[in-house]
């Protein structure tokens, strides 16, 4: 007798969590993602500040999956399911790769940005959620500093000026990395340029910054930032976008060639297209095992799915980050296991381990279970220790670990190099 087959939508923690779990179970299991590569999000502020190389933060999927017998990947972009038929749709990059069956279906297929419907975010703005995300916007940091250094007067015109749109983790982040890459780095390679001028704006429309932190962590994050020369801006917000200026709420306009959107996400439009019940921010509607109500079989997990906060009064969702995706994709693998087994499902019960966030060098913030707090440099070892151990493969751990290192001993940065596709 064949084994039942799950087939998982995304390769990012969530998914990877699930299909390691099944890994162990009485199925075969085919993980689905339309690259070939799992991305480890929480670093990827430092390809797109020159700390670290694109290959330190990607690993192959199939050398993940490829471990175990159980477990195939495909790569493709989902683009419809027959839910009667249990046949998923897949589209190539440049070809048909055909239909795929499934007894269960895990949707992990994770979250785009949210812009809000601000004008001109879409068009000028840079997010900064997957890879390439990541390498534009490291292009375009490079080459404004190679433009302004063969037109000194475009700093007048807002060249060196850029906003960072976002004042939780990954806002904080990029501004503690910006002002370091640009007055530690870039000032000795470009030595005919006054960067004493090149400005990083932090905007964040709530009166904090890192909202989820207790206020004694707020703080010290606001107060490294502006120690190091980011410029805070707290209650404000984001009107409209051009191509060499940002426009606030209250009409002041900021000259800027560079917009970074680290302001929100929403859940990934796949999920509408496969026509399952949709929440807030187009999250898929779930209930308290997972499952999605009306369609057996089918489960929903990570930041796709709108997942309530047992914790919560209020029924608030669980955030959209990588501790809920891999906890929620252990947690479905397991039900899946027990409904084969004609047990029945538990509910999902979320573990809050803590959270952190970096300020730059040698500066973080971290508040860890059992009221654990710490600020500055213990919290900066915590933060490195943790993303090493979670990082996939242990040549990207070594390579990261190393990169790490000069950089802190030396003031350097690794790869400050423009791609651009020769068509």
């Amino acid at each position: 007798m064949a084994r039942p087959h799950v087939v998982i939508i995304g390769a990012g923690f969530g998914g990877l969590a699930a299909a390691k779990e099944l890994a162990k179970g009485p199925v075969t299991v085919t993980l689905v993602d339309r690259n070939n590569f799992h991305t480890f999000q929480p670093l990827l502020y430092q390809v797109a500040t020159s700390g670290l190389a694109s290959a330190d933060v990607a690993y192959a999927v199939r050398g993940l999956v490829g471990r175990e017998e159980n477990l195939a990947f495909r790569q493709a972009s989902v683009i419809g399911v027959d839910m009667a038929a249990r046949r998923l749709h897949l589209q190539g990059e440049d070809h048909e790769v055909g239909d795929l069956t499934f007894d269960h279906l895990i949707v992990a297929a994770g979250a785009t940005t949210n812009t809000f419907g601000i004008p001109g975010v879409d068009h000028h703005g840079f997010p900064l959620y997957n890879l390439f995300d990541a390498v534009r916007l490291r292009n375009h940091i490079l080459e404004r500093f190679e433009a302004t250094d063969a037109q000194p007067e475009l700093m007048d015109d807002g060249s060196l000026t850029f906003v960072v749109v976002g004042g939780g983790p990954t806002g904080v982040e990029v501004a503690g990395a910006l002002v370091e890459l640009f007055h530690k780095v870039l000032v000795r390679d470009f030595k005919g340029l006054d960067l004493s001028r090149a400005r990083v704006l932090l905007v964040e429309m709530r009166d904090e910054l890192l909202a989820p932190f207790s206020e004694p962590s707020r703080r010290h994050a606001r107060e490294t930032l502006e120690a190091r020369g980011v410029e805070v801006r707290t209650g404000a917000q984001v009107a409209r976008v051009r191509a060499n200026s940002v426009e606030l709420a209250g009409g002041e306009v900021v000259s800027a060639h560079t917009l970074v959107w680290a302001a929100g996400v929403q859940a990934n439009p796949v999920a509408a297209a496969l026509g399952l019940p949709l929440g807030r921010g187009g999250r898929v509607t779930v209930g308290p095992d997972l499952a999605v109500a009306g369609h057996p079989g089918v489960w929903a997990i990570g930041d796709v799915a709108a997942i309530v906060d047992g914790a919560s009064k209020e029924g608030e969702l669980l955030a959209q980050v990588a501790p809920v995706a891999m906890q929620s994709g252990r947690h479905v693998a397991r039900q899946i296991v027990r409904t084969i087994a004609s047990e029945p499902t538990k509910p999902f019960h979320y573990r809050d381990k803590g959270t952190m966030a970096t300020i730059g060098r040698s500066r973080a913030v971290a508040e860890l279970p059992l009221g654990i707090r710490l600020q500055g440099f213990p919290a900066w070892l915590a933060w490195l220790g943790l993303h090493l151990v979670f990082l996939a493969g242990f040549r990207n751990r070594i390579s990261v670990f190393v990169n790490w290192a000069w950089n802190w001993l030396t003031w350097d940065r690794g790869p400050r190099l423009i791609f651009r596709s020769r068509r």
